[in-house]
């Protein structure tokens, strides 16, 4: 009887251990939790000092298009607020135009705008925050910097595989919901986050009627320092039909740190871009 007992215990302990184990695996497979993969992984990647060159091309709703390209300069240092400055580079008519940003951590992020023409910096206030930015269907909060778990939670909805070219990726599908007092664009929303990489592949954004204005898809992956990074996407407002591509043309690291005084918004008129290599 003694042994029974014995075997009884050892099994139901073996059981409590196995349950016990299954529900720390299911609790970091959470959607919060993959949600903070995703700001995590982007953190890698943009992490320290980085340099890169992007061009949107923009289709509006006319049939008509423009396009831009940018020299981004970015800092992520921790226990200071993530920085990043964007400068115009092409069209001519918005060259020398600048967008910064300044996310102290935990914080909703403070951006400015620098129009040369006028010679005046202003910071941009909420309403601002959400207007285009460069004609783009995304606005100057979606290029400042920001994390997406700062402003939503998300619950794990199930999983799908996503195509890129000739190649399936497994993906976790999260449903998304703004927190209560969040400042965003979209209430509510659909992310396919790769199980491999951590990256949203795919997106759908709902406004506040509940009907989906935007999407977005990734069409190109790359590499940057071993780690798999977005080379091109397009997001598309299917109200408008409009839609911007984005393509990242090149990411490097600087020889030296980029100095904290170059995102102080009252040096923003003396910026030199030819130093950073955006303007011979």
């Amino acid at each position: 009887m003694k042994r029974v007992s014995l075997i009884l215990g050892l099994v139901f302990l073996l059981g409590a251990l196995l349950m016990a184990a299954v529900s720390y695996s299911n609790g970091q497979l959470t959607g919060d939790g993959i949600l903070q993969k995703v700001d995590d992984q982007q953190d890698v990647v943009m992490g320290g000092n980085l340099i890169s060159t992007i061009r949107f091309d923009n289709v509006y709703s006319d049939g008509t298009t423009a396009y831009n390209i940018f020299g981004s300069l970015s800092k992520k240092v921790e226990g200071q607020p993530d920085r990043s400055l964007i400068y115009f580079k092409e069209p001519a008519d918005v060259e020398g135009t600048l967008f910064l940003s300044i996310k102290p951590q935990g914080e909703d992020a403070r951006l400015w705008l620098y129009l040369p023409a006028l010679g005046q910096v202003k910071e941009l206030v909420s309403k601002e925050k959400h207007k285009s930015f460069a004609g783009s269907t995304f606005s100057y909060r979606d290029v400042g910097n920001r994390r997406i778990s700062d402003d939503y939670t998300a619950k794990l909805a199930g999983e799908e595989t996503v195509k890129i070219g000739d190649k399936s990726y497994p993906c976790y599908v999260l449903e998304l919901t703004a927190k209560p007092k969040a400042d965003v664009d979209y209430p509510t929303g659909k992310s396919w986050v790769g199980k491999e990489n951590w990256l949203t592949l795919k997106s759908e954004d709902y406004n506040k009627e509940g009907n989906l204005e935007r999407t977005m898809e990734v069409l190109k992956l790359g590499e940057f320092e071993d780690h798999v990074v977005m080379n091109k996407l397009i997001a598309k407002n299917v109200i408008d039909n409009s839609s911007t591509t984005i393509s990242f043309l090149k990411r490097e690291r600087p020889a030296k740190p980029i100095p904290d005084d170059l995102f102080d918004p009252a040096n923003l008129p003396n910026f030199d871009p030819a130093a950073w290599g955006f303007k011979e």
